[in-house]
C-alpha cells in the first residue's frame, strides 16, 4: 500500500490518545520529544498497511479538526482500560497501607509523577512486570490497529451503551481494589481487635507500642504469603482487560 497523508494524520491522533493514558506509553520517564518521535514513527509504519475508513467526507477544516479530536478520544479510551487495572492495584495498596500504619508514607511514582502509597507502589511494580511479560503494550497497539475495522473516522458511537460500559469499568476498579486488599486488611483488622481485647484485660500493657510493629509485621507476612495468589489474580485481571478492550471496540463501533 502507498503512503496516505490523511491516514497518517488520523493515526497520529489515535496514537496520541493512547500515549496520554496507557501504562508505559504515558510514563513521565519518557521525554515528550521521545513520545512524539515514537508516535510519528508508529503512525508512519501503520499508514502503509492499516486501512483507515471514513464514515463521512472531511471536506472542511472544521470537520478535519473534529475528526482529529475524536481520534485522540478513541485512543485515550483504549489506553484507559489498561490504566484502570493499575489504578485499582494502587488503590488496593493504599487500603493495605492504611491498615498497616503506612498511610503517611508515600513514594514518588516515576510513571505518573504522583505520590502513591508504599504497598501500592510494590503491587504496582509487580503488576507492571507481569504486564510487560505478557506483552500487554503490544495488545494495546494491536487493539488500536484493529479498532479501524470497527470504528471508522467520525464514526464512533458514544451512546448509552458506551456510557454504561465506562461506568462498569470504573466501578470494577473499586471492586478489584477491595478484593485484592481484603486478605491483608482483614488480617490486620483482626489483630487490632485482638489488641483491643488485650488492652481491656491487661491495662498495664501499652498496646500502641506493641500494636504498630505488629500491624507492620502481619501486613508484610500476609503480603509474602499471598504473593503467588496476587500474581495469579493479576494474570486474571489482565485477561479481563483484554476482554474489556474487545467490548469497548464493539461498543464504540456500533
Amino acid at each position: 500500500m502507498s503512503f496516505a497523508l490523511d491516514a497518517f494524520l488520523m493515526l497520529i491522533g489515535r496514537l496520541t490518545g493512547l500515549f496520554l493514558s496507557a501504562p508505559i506509553f504515558a510514563s513521565r520517564q519518557l521525554p515528550g520529544k521521545v513520545k512524539i518521535l515514537l508516535i510519528i514513527l508508529l503512525a508512519g509504519l501503520m499508514s502503509y498497511y492499516v486501512s483507515v475508513p471514513y464514515a463521512v467526507n472531511l471536506a472542511t477544516p472544521a470537520a478535519f479538526i473534529a475528526a482529529i479530536v475524536l481520534e485522540i478520544f478513541i485512543g485515550y479510551c483504549i489506553g484507559f482500560v489498561a490504566y484502570v487495572i493499575f489504578a485499582a492495584i494502587q488503590l488496593a495498596g493504599q487500603l493495605i497501607d492504611m491498615q498497616m500504619g503506612f498511610a503517611m508514607v508515600n513514594v514518588l511514582d516515576p510513571q505518573t509523577g504522583t505520590q502513591i502509597p508504599l504497598m501500592g507502589n510494590f503491587l504496582y511494580l509487580l503488576a507492571l512486570l507481569l504486564y510487560l511479560s505478557m506483552n500487554g503494550h503490544h495488545y494495546l497497539l494491536e487493539a488500536l490497529v484493529q479498532s479501524y475495522q470497527l470504528i471508522p473516522v467520525m464514526g464512533v458511537s458514544l451512546g448509552h451503551d458506551f456510557i454504561q460500559l465506562m461506568i462498569e469499568i470504573t466501578v470494577y476498579m473499586f471492586v478489584i481494589a477491595v478484593k485484592v486488599s481484603a486478605p491483608v486488611v482483614v488480617a490486620v483488622m483482626v489483630a487490632n481487635i485482638a489488641m483491643g481485647f488485650i488492652a481491656r484485660t491487661v491495662p498495664q500493657m501499652n498496646v500502641f507500642i506493641v500494636g504498630l510493629p505488629l500491624n507492620i509485621f502481619l501486613g508484610f507476612f500476609m503480603l509474602l504469603l499471598l504473593l503467588p495468589v496476587y500474581m495469579w489474580i493479576m494474570n486474571i485481571l489482565f485477561e479481563r482487560f483484554i476482554g474489556y478492550l474487545d467490548v469497548l471496540l464493539l461498543t464504540m463501533g456500533m
